[in-house]
């Protein structure tokens, strides 16, 4: 039952992080910095080439983006202010037109490298 499971995931058409996810990979991150710092690091590395930020609410904490690269996609990065110098870092992906082989390995892939360069530009804190 797992298997099959595991096999619809992989056409899932949206990826998103969250507290208690079952994917370690793909729970909430959180870093020790203020919100401005790690609300300008997402906004530094979505302003590449590769990709377009769309809307930008710096009051409800949310920067959407599109992925002009293969393949396209959609992102939502919402950053919150747990406490002070303590800020979560929540994605959501989902593709801008269906993707034969599956969409959701290449989602996940996309929020891992977002995390990833975080995690190079501030430290992690704990939940």
């Amino acid at each position: 039952m797992a298997g099959l499971r595991s096999m619809f995931k992989r056409f899932s058409q949206e990826c998103e992080t969250a507290d208690q996810h079952q994917e370690e990979a793909l729970q909430t991150h959180y870093y020790k910095a203020t919100f401005d710092k790690v609300f300008e690091e997402v906004k530094r590395f979505y302003s590449s080439p590769a990709y377009s930020i769309t809307s930008v609410s710096k009051e409800h904490g949310e920067i959407m983006v599109q992925k002009k690269s293969k393949p396209s996609m959609f992102l939502i990065v919402t950053v919150v202010s747990v406490r002070p110098f303590q800020t979560a870092v929540d994605i959501k992906a989902s593709p801008e037109q269906m993707i034969v082989s599956g969409a959701y390995p290449l989602l996940k892939k996309e929020i891992e490298s977002c995390y990833h360069m975080l995690g190079q530009q501030l430290h992690l804190a704990d939940k």
